[in-house]
């Protein structure tokens, strides 16, 4: 038996084929899109920053423009479903990620055309080593509003797509999916990893717009292998089935606002999913926030420059790595999430050091590139925490919902699809209430250390200040609700509880365990596999 044979067992060789496209497609996808987030998070956060009429509200502008690319990504996850049905998802998918390509190429151009140069470093007059702003090319930075925007489109079909294509590689197999599902996530996180890290050295060396000259290769070679990827006809309807694009594109976005009433509904009527509430939707704005709202707008006002949070962000997702191998490798004796999300809420209390750190290392002789490094091994672990909790949890409502089909509409809005639609709806409101309301929070202290001459340990400590209400304060806050949310469930009082009261396999649970044999692959039911 060949090595191949024994990795993949029970696999055909056109399945084989296919996931060496897709996991080799989807890493390269993952570098380029942390090399192009982290730059172009970079590039928002000096541009508007070094742009008189901008400066003043940078962050608050920032905020309203993240908030707006995830209305997009909302849009184009809308827009994916009537494609996929037109269309062979995996064409869309590589097409999806062309445009992305070529939305990042034209930052490219731009930046050249106007007479951008390879950056270089100066002084500023509170004593920080920062990007020199007149190397940067000779354009407004509102041209980021609509490119940014189409991003969000491309970007969220994109993500929709590579959520439901592993159906197309290896069929309903319950068993393939969860294979095919974990090597393909720690695969992904790990160029994640490689990604941020690497977005962070070329940001230093060329710039935050010529960092993302490997974008476009990396997408082109991930579109590439998507396209070798062999579907299924049956993704395609018939011509005479098909709705006009536009059409389809009403119709399904009215599925989705009708999907998010029917989430609302499911949710609010149940301890057993209300819970889901503080446990997974507040603990992804945490972990969202802290990747994209605390490290850059820290590694900006306390450090002096921006592309720091790429090193904060990979040691992030190498942190969501780790905390997936521990779902992993821990599932048989963690039955149910409850202790997974407790550990997250726990793990959000390490913010307290970001800010907690800083003045006394930075003051003593921490270059700020070593403290970018510090906080990396410490969004390990925050991370790792957020991780555990949001795989169990995914799983946790895929096994409590996948029977649920009584409650179907019309056959199509699902009860899975409807609770995951209101959970990333609400998701996108709290991040975006929460990023515009601390970006202006944060212009202030940012003015105040714009006007700082000659004393840098003094821009050390009022950049450093915000931040203890921030990653400190407001993160304990949210600790203690997404614990209190852990013990809304019947039966989750214990500390690692076997089994929640009222959970749709609870009674297969116990009728198992009365037959003889069953109890060795009873517990990995609640880690069931994304389709």
């Amino acid at each position: 038996m060949s090595h191949i044979e024994k990795l993949l067992p029970g696999f055909d060789a056109n399945e084989k084929r296919n996931l060496a496209f897709y996991t080799f497609g989807i890493m390269c996808y993952k570098l380029g899109l942390e090399s192009a987030l982290g730059a172009l998070k970079s590039m928002m956060t000096e541009r508007f920053n070094s742009n008189p009429s901008t400066s003043a509200n940078a962050f608050a502008t920032i905020g309203i423009l993240e908030g707006l690319n995830q209305l997009m990504q909302t849009l184009g996850a809308i827009a994916a479903a009537p494609l996929i049905f037109r269309f062979k998802t995996p064409r869309v998918l590589a097409n999806a990620i062309l445009v992305f390509a070529i939305l990042t190429a034209v930052f490219l151009i731009l930046e050249a055309s106007t007479g951008g140069k390879v950056v270089s470093y100066m002084i500023n007059k509170n004593g920080k080593s920062v990007p020199d702003p007149s190397t940067y090319g000779n354009w407004s930075p509102y041209i980021i509003f609509p490119l940014f925007l189409i991003i969000g489109i491309a970007y969220g079909v994109t993500e929709l797509i590579r959520r439901v294509i592993p159906r197309d590689i290896v069929g309903g197999d319950v068993e393939k999916l969860k294979k095919m599902d974990s090597s393909v996530h720690m695969l992904y996180e790990i160029a994640g990893t490689g990604g941020a890290f690497l977005s962070a050295f070329m940001i230093q060396k060329i710039g935050h717009i010529y960092a993302m000259c490997l974008v476009p290769p990396f997408f082109f070679t991930s579109a590439f292998c998507m396209y070798k990827l062999r579907s299924p006809e049956r993704n395609i309807v018939s011509a005479g089935k098909k709705r006009s694009a536009m059409a389809a594109v009403v119709h399904y976005a009215g599925v989705y606002f009708s999907s998010i009433i029917t989430g609302a509904r499911i949710i609010c009527s149940s301890r057993r999913f209300f819970w889901l509430i503080p446990g997974y939707t507040l603990g992804l704005v945490f972990h969202r926030y802290l990747e994209g709202g605390v490290a850059p707008n820290f590694s900006k006002i306390v450090l002096g420059d921006s592309s720091y949070s790429q090193i904060m962000n990979g040691g992030s997702n190498f942190g969501e790595f780790l905390g997936a191998l521990f779902v992993f490798v821990f599932n048989t004796q963690v039955k149910t999430p409850i202790p997974w999300v407790r550990w997250d809420a726990v793990a959000l209390n390490l913010a307290w050091l970001i800010p907690g750190l800083a003045y006394p290392l930075l003051t003593t002789g921490t270059s700020p590139l070593a403290y970018a490094w510090i906080m990396a091994a410490l969004f390990m672990f925050i991370s790792m925490g957020w991780s555990a909790g949001d795989v169990s949890l995914a799983a946790y409502v895929q096994s409590q919902l996948k029977h649920n089909d009584e409650e179907e509409p019309e056959g199509e809005v699902s009860p899975l699809g409807a609770v995951m639609a209101f959970l990333y709806s609400t998701n996108i409101l709290f991040y975006f209430c929460l990023n515009f309301g601390l970006g202006k929070y944060l212009d202030v202290f940012s003015n105040r250390v714009k006007a700082i001459t000659n004393d840098k340990n003094l821009a050390y400590q009022t950049g450093i200040e915000p931040f203890f209400i921030i990653s400190g304060v407001l993160f304990s806050v949210g600790c203690v609700v997404i614990i209190a949310g852990t013990f809304i469930p019947k039966g989750a009082f214990a500390w690692n509880p076997v089994i929640l009261a009222g959970d749709e396999y609870e009674d297969e649970e116990k009728s198992k365990h009365d037959e003889a044999g069953a109890t060795a692959n009873e517990p990995s039911n609640f880690l069931m596999s994304k389709s």
